[in-house]
């Protein structure tokens, strides 16, 4: 008998030290569930904006124009390069920058031939050189068509670029 009785103590514990895992678990289960939504609750940008300001920010692409060629920084002066641009602008103030380029075309194009003749093979050749090259004529354009200090050009676009 007093094997009967100490079975029956034994299946208790048992079942006690099975409810603390699973009392675990589910805690775990919270947690990790609270973690994912934590960021949702607190980082919330506020009430949702209309369509019609959504679609104001986005970018606009203008066209710089025809291709420019110009020969490179080189003693033999033998090779070229070939660009053609796309300025990334503000969106809502699209045919306001489009205009204002065209009126300032001719001293954005001179710039940039003498900026692009400076350049070497080496210095348009690799991604790194390129991306330069793209924030230094976004810097320029930004400085001679806005010069409140504005930077409504977002970015450079290369439509065409060889190196011949």
């Amino acid at each position: 008998m007093a094997t009967a009785a100490q079975k029956p103590a034994a299946a208790p514990e048992k079942a006690k030290s099975g409810s603390g895992w699973l009392v675990m678990i589910v805690v775990g289960l919270v947690a990790l569930g609270a973690g994912f939504a934590a960021p949702s609750l607190f980082l919330h940008d506020g009430p949702a904006k209309p369509a019609a300001e959504k679609e104001a920010k986005k970018p606009a692409i203008v066209p710089f124009g025809d291709a420019l060629v110009v020969n490179l920084g080189e003693e033999r002066l033998t090779r070229y390069l070939r660009v053609k641009l796309l300025l990334v602008v503000v969106g809502d103030e699209e045919k306001a920058i489009a205009e204002h380029v065209q009126k300032q075309k001719a001293y954005l194009k001179s710039w940039l031939i003498s900026f692009l003749s400076d350049q070497s093979v080496q210095e348009v050749s690799r991604a790194a050189g390129v991306n330069r090259i793209r924030r230094e004529i976004r810097d320029q354009f930004n400085a001679m068509l806005f010069p409140d200090g504005s930077e409504k050009v977002l970015d450079i676009l290369f439509d065409e670029f060889v190196v011949q």
